[in-house]
């Protein structure tokens, strides 16, 4: 499944202070096709960036269907999500995973981002908002088929035909595919257009993305945001990088929580050993 091919051009031959390969030409890249939209296979080397300097957990190799185009420094932004191939079912079918990002997000949602969007959702006079997320979550629905068509039977019996049959229908991170009034969340609309508008130079294939995700990039720009890396964000996502005290990191509130209870559980189990 993985694509060990390097995905983006820096330069000159060597390493570069980032302690990425840089390259002089663009080589072939490894691409899927799910439900007739072209995505990128990740590397071995997007795998481990995404696991262990971008999530910070463990993953399945096939729980990631795709990745995104790479930042200024190489590294994937976002990634696909396989909503059954996890211990967990999964309805966001595509994560936002660098670090930079989240954390621009999760300070603007805290400042009242979500509102911020939905309103410029609902202000459509002429509909094309409302049709653009229609097709945004039309794909999710398309695509999440696709990937389960043979998984159907163990989400029925894990969660019943009507929740099951309900799962299958949703649309971006989860909701009910007929709803376009409401941006439940920033990071989800902002992943799936990443993912989904890989386009062109690469691939020579171009996809819409999502009208929605597009907009809060732009957002994003305009707050003074760099959209594509600062000069320090690659510390935290080098796998090649040994990491220092004073490296920029960041790591949000509910994945630590989450690392804290792991931590917790191995010690109960270490203890009842």
């Amino acid at each position: 499944m993985y694509n060990d091919i390097a995905t983006s051009s820096t330069g000159d031959e060597g390493e570069n202070v980032y302690g990425i390969s840089n390259i002089t030409a663009i080589l072939p890249i490894t691409t899927t096709t799910i439900a007739n939209q072209t995505f990128l296979l990740p590397s071995n080397k997007d795998f481990e960036t995404i696991q262990e300097r971008q999530v910070c957990h463990k993953l399945e190799p096939s729980q990631v269907t795709c990745v995104s185009k790479a930042c200024r420094h190489g590294f994937p932004q976002a990634f696909g999500f396989h909503p059954t191939n996890g211990p967990k079912l999964v309805s966001g079918l595509f994560r936002l995973s660098c670090p930079l990002l989240v954390q621009q997000i999760d300070e603007w949602e805290g400042q009242g981002g979500v509102r911020e969007m939905t309103d410029w959702l609902r202000n459509d006079a002429s509909g094309d908002k409302r049709r653009g997320y229609e097709r945004a979550n039309q794909m999710q629905k398309r695509i999440r088929k696709e990937l389960v068509a043979d998984d159907y039977e163990k989400l029925v019996t894990r969660m019943g035909k009507y929740n099951a049959d309900k799962f299958l229908e949703s649309g971006v991170a989860g909701i009910p595919s007929s709803q376009t009034y409401n941006v439940k969340c920033i990071h989800a609309h902002v992943a799936d257009h990443l993912c989904r508008s890989s386009e062109s130079d690469i691939t020579n294939t171009s996809t819409e993305g999502n009208i929605i995700g597009e907009y809060a990039l732009n957002i994003l720009q305009r707050r003074g945001v760099p959209i594509l890396g600062n000069d320090v964000c690659w510390q935290q996502c080098s796998l090649n990088h040994e990491r220092e005290p004073s490296d920029w990191n960041y790591v949000p509130k509910k994945n630590r929580q989450g690392l804290r209870s792991t931590r917790q559980r191995r010690k109960e189990l270490r203890e009842e050993d």
